[in-house]
């Protein structure tokens, strides 16, 4: 007597799990680089509108005017205290950046910011030479990698354009380059 089998052999499930469990493998691999990427897309993202956000600036206040720079560098975030300084830029981020809109780094931080003056420590620079002063120096924008960390800062060069990656000086003191460093493809560069 032959009698019909119902169901599935041992073989037949094992297969099954075996395959269902690689293509979780594959997700578990695959997402995390792909979460990365994006929040890389949306640091580029946000230097570009930093960038919009200072045309606007510039568009706004008499002849392409830039917020003052008065000493080579500052260092700020949103909640500095504000001196005459560097009154104007935290200024301009106040009204122009961070107004009406939540601009934040992908993984929810603040940014912070630094601006300087495309120069090199000591000294002035030609034309098409890398920014160099202070938390600019070249040693940092040839270098910068977050090795699995975040940096929540823009730096900002006035004076200054891009090159690939880097910040150069530019002959118009009304231009500004602006740079991330990002999770995984080193750093991004936008000016005006």
């Amino acid at each position: 007597m032959n009698q019909k089998r119902s169901g599935f052999s041992i073989i037949e499930v094992a297969l099954v799990l075996a395959i269902a469990g690689l293509i979780f493998l594959m997700a578990f691999i695959a997402l995390p680089s792909l979460w990365v990427s994006q929040r890389d897309a949306d640091r580029r993202a946000n230097v570009m509108e930093f960038i919009n956000d200072i045309k606007t600036y510039q568009t706004n206040n008499s002849r392409g005017a830039l917020p003052t720079l008065s000493v080579d560098a500052i260092s700020f975030g949103l909640d500095t205290a504000a001196t005459d300084i560097n009154k104007s830029w935290i200024d301009f981020v106040k009204e122009y950046v961070v107004a009406n809109k939540d601009f934040r780094d992908p993984d929810g931080s603040s940014y912070s910011y630094y601006v300087a003056k495309c120069k090199k420590d000591g000294g002035d620079l030609s034309v098409g030479e890398p920014c160099t002063v202070g938390e600019l120096n070249s040693a940092n924008q040839e270098n910068a990698s977050l090795n699995g960390g975040v940096d929540h800062k823009i730096y900002v060069a006035v004076s200054a354009t891009c090159d690939g990656d880097r910040m150069v000086k530019t002959s118009n003191s009304r231009n500004v380059a602006a740079i991330q460093l990002l999770e995984r493809a080193g750093r991004y560069c936008y000016n005006t």
